[in-house]
């Protein structure tokens, strides 16, 4: 489960990368790829069990090299991570076969928001003009600024809580057929995968998978090895995520495998934790001596941290997103 760093999967569209790919397995796992995206599968004796199915387009071309390379063999379960339309759309080629599984709190995550529903209370504070809607130019530097006008379905200038969640989850998932709540185990042709729940952070609906023979733990979005988080541009649960990085920090594995970039090991964890730590700790002090957003970001450099990738995109946006979450919980 190794890629060089030359398959390292920037921020972006992706463009430049291969669009598919199967790298060779951990035992009975393997890792695949959708341009800057990656999921995972586990072929056992009796059928193969699949941790995203990405997108239509990864899922389609998934189904045709599994159909081929383990014939007799069809996916029996799939595991979502969470319910993110860029992770859990796709499913539809595979529920044939299939059983589906996620957190409990992907439920009332797939179900659209009223059209009169009121803005999250981040939300809130991008809504400078008190409308209950982000206007374009209220919400440049926010999760909302990318495809804006794509985002805008009404065509009125403005997204509403309906419109902002379509842009996250809105598309084609097939919805779970089980829910689970703190920890469940799929058993298949002698194998075992584990799904946990450690709380809020990324989402708050997130599934971490342990593959215990392997030893391999899949962490999708929420921890990605030697990369800063991005808790501007995705938003999340700032203090329940260090919460959630110290019970991952607990499970028995020997390798990370995030859902982009390159795999790491629970050394990561550690320094992803400790990072998260110290930014809470100086952006709480910060609000507490009554700072300003925009000099936070000034005066809370993270030095420390500046060898993890993308820490000149990230620094800034990590103690805003950061400023944000922790006055608005």
């Amino acid at each position: 489960m190794q890629l060089t760093n030359a398959q390292i999967v920037g921020f972006g569209s992706g463009e430049g990368l291969p669009e598919f790919e199967i790298y060779p397995p951990t035992g009975d796992l393997y890792r695949y790829r959708s341009q800057r995206h990656f999921g995972l599968f586990l072929v056992t004796s009796e059928g193969i069990i699949l941790v995203e199915p990405t997108n239509s387009r990864a899922s389609s071309w998934l189904r045709e090299q599994l159909d081929e390379r383990f014939p007799g063999l069809p996916v029996r379960y799939v595991i979502y991570s969470h319910a993110h339309n860029d992770h859990a759309t796709g499913g539809e080629a595979f529920a044939d076969t299939a059983t589906f599984i996620g957190h409990e709190n992907m439920q009332k995550n797939l179900t659209r928001p009223a059209e009169d529903a009121p803005l999250l209370p981040r939300e809130k504070l991008w809504d400078t003009n008190q409308d209950g809607l982000i206007q374009e130019t209220e919400a440049v530097g926010t999760a909302l600024a990318n495809n804006f006008s794509r985002a805008d379905t009404d065509g009125n200038g403005g997204l509403s809580r309906a419109e902002s969640w379509n842009r996250q989850f809105g598309g084609s998932q097939v919805p779970p057929d089980i829910y689970y709540s703190e920890h469940a185990k799929i058993t298949l042709g002698g194998k075992t995968v584990e799904l946990h729940y450690t709380g809020r952070n990324h989402t708050d609906d997130m599934t971490v998978i342990l593959f215990p023979e392997e030893k391999v733990v899949y962490t999708v979005d929420f921890l990605t090895p030697k990369r800063l988080p991005r808790t501007q541009l995705h938003g999340g649960f700032i203090t329940d995520w260090v919460k959630s990085l110290r019970q991952v920090e607990e499970l028995d594995f020997d390798v990370i495998s995030p859902g982009h970039e390159l795999p790491g090991t629970k050394e990561d964890v550690t320094e992803q934790r400790e990072y998260l730590e110290e930014l809470v700790s100086a952006v709480s002090a910060g609000i507490d001596q009554g700072r300003t957003k925009e000099e936070l970001v000034e005066t809370i450099l993270m030095e420390d941290y500046n060898h993890l990738v993308e820490f000149d995109l990230s620094r800034a946006l990590n103690v805003e997103g950061t400023y944000e979450m922790l006055i608005s919980q």
